[in-house]
C-alpha cells in the first residue's frame, strides 16, 4: 500500500539531483577554462618581459628600433595567447621600463627592469550580466646591463 503512494517521487528526486549536478558541472568547466586562460595570459606576459629584458639598450634608446622591438614583444604576446585559443578581442598590452613606459624612454636613462602588463576582457555567455571578466597579469624581469 505504501508503494502506491510514492509513485513519481524517485523521478522528481532524480530530476532535481541531475539539475543540480549539471549546473555544478557547467560552473566547473567554465571556471576551469577561465583558469587555463589566466595561465596563458601569465605565460604571455612572462615571455614578453623576458624578451624586453634581453633587448640591448641601444635599441631601446633609438625610437625606430624601439618600435620594432615593442612590436615584436606584442607579437610574442599575440602568438602565445593564440596558441592557447584565448579570445584577444579585449586585449590590452602595456610595456613598462623601470622609470615609465618603454614607448617614451628618455635617451639618458638606463632601465633596471622591464615589465609587461597584459589585460584581457572575457565576455561570458554563461552569466547574463553585461560586465566582462577581466584577467590581467604583470611580469617584471631585471635587465642585465
Amino acid at each position: 500500500m505504501k508503494r502506491l503512494r510514492c509513485r513519481g517521487i524517485a523521478a522528481i528526486e532524480a530530476a532535481l539531483v541531475m539539475f543540480a549536478t549539471t549546473s555544478l558541472l557547467v560552473a566547473f568547466v567554465h571556471c576551469g577554462r577561465l583558469a587555463l586562460d589566466c595561465a596563458a595570459v601569465d605565460r604571455a606576459a612572462s615571455a614578453a618581459a623576458r624578451y624586453l629584458a634581453a633587448v640591448p639598450l641601444e635599441i631601446l634608446h633609438d625610437a625606430a628600433q624601439r618600435g620594432i622591438a615593442l612590436a615584436a614583444a606584442r607579437n610574442l604576446v599575440d602568438e602565445t595567447l593564440a596558441a592557447a585559443s584565448v579570445d584577444v578581442s579585449g586585449l590590452q598590452v602595456d610595456f613598462l621600463c623601470d622609470p615609465g613606459p618603454c614607448a617614451s624612454l628618455p635617451p639618458a636613462t638606463t632601465p633596471a627592469k622591464a615589465g609587461v602588463q597584459v589585460v584581457v576582457l572575457f565576455h561570458d555567455t554563461l552569466y547574463p550580466n553585461d560586465y566582462p571578466t577581466q584577467v590581467s597579469s604583470y611580469a617584471e624581469v631585471n635587465r642585465d646591463n
